[in-house]
């Protein structure tokens, strides 16, 4: 009789956890769609360096994103993509880099992040999880580009909003970088020039323009 009940126990068990499965991609294109509703956002984000799963450095950064537009700010690296140019600014340095921007050639990036799985990925449901207080999907991605940065990509999607509330960045190495989003603002509207380089604000002491 003990023997019925524990099966019947494990039969049970087994349901609730083949049942807490969801398909990753309905989870990933709801995040698709959600992001590509809105006419832009902000978001800030820290970034945690791992090393034989142990924090090694803390760093604080932040990104504007409108479509394929985006200002990332992260440490002493400003970085400025009004959708055919990229203009890379260290501040310290006072150094500028102006660059074709290339999207293929830009692993991941804050216009692409939520969309990023579509070309070049596999992808597979982890589990459920918790952030902060919410419940999030989490999906890992798998490159199937040799070339690529990083082989896996994880993904922490809140269930309620999916909003893309943490990721993980794992190279070839097995090095991993952790990232989880600290504030977010959406639909946000950003004025004409703002994803574009700034000269009055930003003193440039060496420039190197790489466009063809």
């Amino acid at each position: 009789m003990k023997r019925i009940f524990s099966v019947l126990v494990l039969f049970v068990l087994s349901a609730s956890l083949y049942g807490q499965e969801k398909d990753p991609k309905a989870v990933l294109d709801k995040m698709s769609s959600v992001y590509k509703a809105m006419p832009g956002y902000n978001i800030a984000f820290v970034q945690k360096v791992m090393s034989e799963g142990e924090v090694i450095d803390l760093m604080n950064g932040s990104a504007s994103v409108s479509n394929d537009k985006f200002v990332l700010k992260f440490q002493e690296q400003h970085i400025y993509c009004n959708g055919p140019v990229l203009w890379t600014y260290l501040v310290e340095a006072q150094e500028l880099t102006i660059s074709n921007f290339e999207p293929e050639g830009q692993m991941v990036n804050p216009a692409n992040i939520y969309d990023i799985y579509k070309e070049g990925f596999t992808f597979k449901y982890l589990r459920q999880d918790d952030v902060k207080g919410e419940m999030v999907d989490v999906v890992e991605l798998t490159s199937t580009d040799p070339d690529a940065d990083f082989t896996n990509i994880i993904m922490y999607i809140g269930q309620k909003d999916g909003y893309l509330k943490a990721w993980d960045l794992v190279d070839y190495a097995g090095a991993m970088s952790s990232f989880e989003v600290s504030n977010f603002e959406p639909n946000k509207t950003f004025p004409d020039k703002f994803f574009e380089f700034d000269r009055e604000a930003n003193p440039v002491q060496y420039e190197e323009d790489l466009r063809n």
